[in-house]
């Protein structure tokens, strides 16, 4: 993927969305957390919260695959303030849950730009979409 300026479109294949998440396979964690019996919702739901704070954000995708959980963030389109508010936000979700000297897993965050596309198309392979609100 090559992006040349913030306008050019991004070619991007349409991925399928998978609707099951397993949780990651935990090791202790020295802050005193331990992710390992705690219910994949329960961590899943804080994420949606944090993130669908900033009114900006249109949808979230996640994948697990091993200790590993990536987090896709939508907005409509690059704006620098959302960017910085969504930095403070993902900041506070590493400290949650990626802090100590052996963190039960490990978090990446990635950023969309919609720019108008249809979010189907923009779903990162293997990933879940977490709903706005849970039903």
């Amino acid at each position: 993927m090559t992006i040349a300026n913030t306008r050019d479109t991004v070619q991007q294949s349409t991925f399928k969305i998978y609707e099951e998440l397993r949780p990651p396979v935990s090791a202790d964690n020295t802050m005193g957390s331990d992710f390992s019996n705690q219910y994949v919702d329960g961590w899943l739901a804080r994420i949606r919260e944090e993130l669908y704070s900033n009114p900006t954000v249109e949808d979230i995708f996640v994948s697990i695959e091993a200790n590993n959980v990536d987090v896709w963030v939508v907005i409509p389109e690059r704006d620098i303030a959302v960017l910085d508010q969504l930095a403070d936000i993902e900041w506070e979700i590493i400290e949650m849950f990626v802090s100590g000297e052996h963190p039960v897993f490990l978090i990446d965050f990635h950023i969309i730009y919609r720019c108008g596309r249809n979010v189907e198309d923009l779903a990162p392979t293997r990933a879940i979409r977490l709903p706005r609100q849970v039903q």
